[in-house]
C-alpha cells in the first residue's frame, strides 16, 4: 500500500502489471482479493481534460494517473464524475449513496480502461484498432487477477464485435444474450470461457450522461452482475 491512496489500493498486481506493459496501471480495490464476485468495471478511454497543455498531457500520462484519478474521482468524490456517481446509482439503486457505500464499492473492484491510447479529447472516439488492442490486454488481465465478471461501460458494435473477431479464431465458447430493451439501448450478456474460468460480461450504456441509474440498476441486478453485496 501507498500513503497516496491511504490503503484503499491494492498494489501486489503491480509486478505482474509490470510485465504486461500496460499503459496505465488499473486501479485495484484494497478489498478486491476477498470478494466472492471478482469484478472489473471497464471504461472506455483516456483523454486530454483539463488546460490541455503539454504539462497536462505528461501528467495523464504517466502510469498511476488512473489511480490517483479513481482515488480522487471515485473514493474522496472530489469532483461530480457523473461516469462515476450514475454508475454508483446504479449499484445501490438510489439517487444519493454513502460515502461508505462508495469507498465500499470501490475498494472491492477493479477499475480499468479498454483503450490503451491516449485520446486528443473527450470528443474523439477510440479507433478500431484500439478495442482490438484493448480487448487483447483486457484478456489478459482478467486471467492474472482471475476476475469472474465485468460490467463494461458503452455498447458500440464496433466495441462488442473487436472482442468478438478477436475470439473467433481462438475456438472460445461464447453465449451472448439481449436483454429487454432501456430506452433505445439494449443491454448485452456476454458469457465466455477462459483459461482460469468462466467470465461475464455485462455492457452497460455509458454513464457519463444520458443515463437511466434505475432501469439500468436493474439490468445490473437481475443479471445477477451486482459487483458487491447491496442491503
Amino acid at each position: 500500500m501507498t500513503n497516496n491512496f491511504q490503503g484503499f489500493l491494492d498494489n501486489s498486481f503491480d509486478s505482474t502489471f509490470d510485465d504486461m506493459n500496460l499503459p496505465w496501471l488499473p486501479w485495484v480495490g484494497s478489498r478486491y482479493r476477498e470478494t466472492d464476485k471478482k469484478t472489473i468495471v471497464l471504461g472506455e478511454s483516456i483523454y486530454v481534460y483539463g488546460a490541455g497543455d503539454e504539462q497536462t498531457r505528461q501528467r495523464i500520462l504517466k502510469r498511476d494517473s488512473l489511480r490517483k484519478r479513481q482515488m480522487t474521482h471515485g473514493i474522496l468524490a472530489e469532483y461530480k464524475s457523473r461516469y462515476l456517481r450514475n454508475f454508483e446509482r446504479a449499484v445501490f439503486m438510489k439517487k444519493r449513496p454513502s460515502s461508505s457505500e462508495r469507498t465500499d464499492l470501490w475498494s472491492k473492484v477493479i477499475y480499468h480502461n479498454l483503450s490503451p491510447n491516449l485520446l486528443p479529447s473527450k470528443n474523439d472516439r477510440p479507433k478500431n484498432s484500439d478495442y482490438t488492442a484493448g480487448w487483447e490486454i483486457f484478456l489478459e488481465l482478467a486471467q492474472e487477477v482471475q476476475a469472474q465478471q465485468c460490467i463494461v461501460y458503452g455498447l458500440e458494435w464496433r466495441k462488442v464485435e473487436a472482442l468478438l473477431s478477436l475470439l473467433a479464431p481462438r475456438d472460445v465458447f461464447i453465449k451472448k444474450r439481449t436483454l429487454s430493451a432501456i430506452g433505445h439501448s439494449r443491454p448485452l450478456l456476454l458469457s465466455i470461457l477462459l483459461s482460469t474460468g468462466p467470465l461475464d460480461l455485462l455492457f452497460i450504456r455509458h454513464p457519463s450522461a444520458f443515463f437511466s441509474w434505475k432501469k439500468w440498476g436493474t439490468a445490473i441486478k437481475e443479471t445477477g452482475m451486482t459487483p458487491i453485496e447491496v442491503k
